[in-house]
């Protein structure tokens, strides 16, 4: 499957994330539906008991049935969803090509960098509650919150990766420049973590903590999931790739020159 994806051309190179992207998506879907559905339905049993005890509150009609949400809409949401992740991926490890990386490292500082942008970072500072908690007037708050921080981790771990880069060039040990580079990065992020507002949304009495942190916990691992695979096996299949004999692309056609090289080989002196 491998041979198929050839380095030298970025529309192959994203192609091919996009596809493990939706598998890993899919995987992520299945944890989800074992793991973390359970726990949303337990949720909105307590806000459907606490509704029907309001004298004067009805329930809202309900958008999409349970049954979907769990099912179809679950498993194309994440499939997107990777789509979408390893689209991303790609794009950022075709722009990480240098001398300093093989593929699956730089498939894998591609993806440490995006997951801890997208789903460690705000995470850590707005942890997500179940569907049915929260109140409903905060949640454009909470959304506007919830961007800011992604794009404060992503600037600031883009800024850790380049000078992570330039240390390496200016021939920085590695150990000093990983010490430098990871205290930058706690001072950094000790700082979003302090100067961002807190969570505006309260939980209500009646939900158990325990609830809570179950569905905190398993959207954190269905992410972990998704990212794993994905950083892993499209790294894999990079890797796989490269390794690919010379002789090889010595036989494909010399007329295209608009590929671009995913790797790039150290000069001979």
């Amino acid at each position: 499957m491998s041979k198929r994806l050839d380095l030298a051309r970025p529309r192959s190179v994203i192609l091919w994330a996009v596809l493990v992207g939706i598998v890993a998506g899919l995987f992520a879907a299945t944890f989800l539906r074992i793991v973390a559905e359970p726990v949303i339905d337990d949720a909105i049993a307590i806000e459907d008991a606490r509704i029907a005890a309001e004298p004067h509150h009805a329930a809202d009609p309900e958008q999409v049935s349970r049954d979907d949400q769990k099912g179809a809409g679950l498993f194309i949401g994440w499939a997107f969803l990777g789509a979408a992740y390893g689209l991303i991926l790609s794009i950022t490890a075709l722009a990480l090509r240098g001398r300093w990386l093989d593929p699956f490292r730089r498939v894998a500082v591609a993806g440490t960098i995006i997951a801890g942008a997208l789903v460690a970072v705000p995470w850590l500072k707005y942890p997500p509650n179940p569907p049915a908690v929260g109140d409903p007037a905060t949640a454009g708050e909470r959304q506007r919150l919830w961007w800011f921080v992604i794009i404060l981790g992503v600037l600031v771990l883009a800024g850790l990766a380049h000078l992570s880069s330039r240390l390496r060039q200016a021939d920085w040990s590695d150990a000093r420049r990983i010490a430098v580079v990871a205290a930058l990065g706690v001072v950094a992020f000790g700082l979003i973590m302090v100067l961002m507002p807190g969570n505006p949304d309260t939980i209500p009495d009646e939900v158990p903590a325990a609830l809570i942190w179950r569905f905190r916990l398993a959207s954190l691992g269905g992410n972990a999931v998704l990212w794993g695979l994905l950083t892993v096996g499209f790294g894999l299949l990079c890797s796989e790739a490269a390794r690919r004999p010379v002789g090889a692309a010595a036989t494909e056609p010399a007329g295209d020159q608009n590929s671009m090289p995913f790797r790039a080989d150290m000069p001979l002196s």
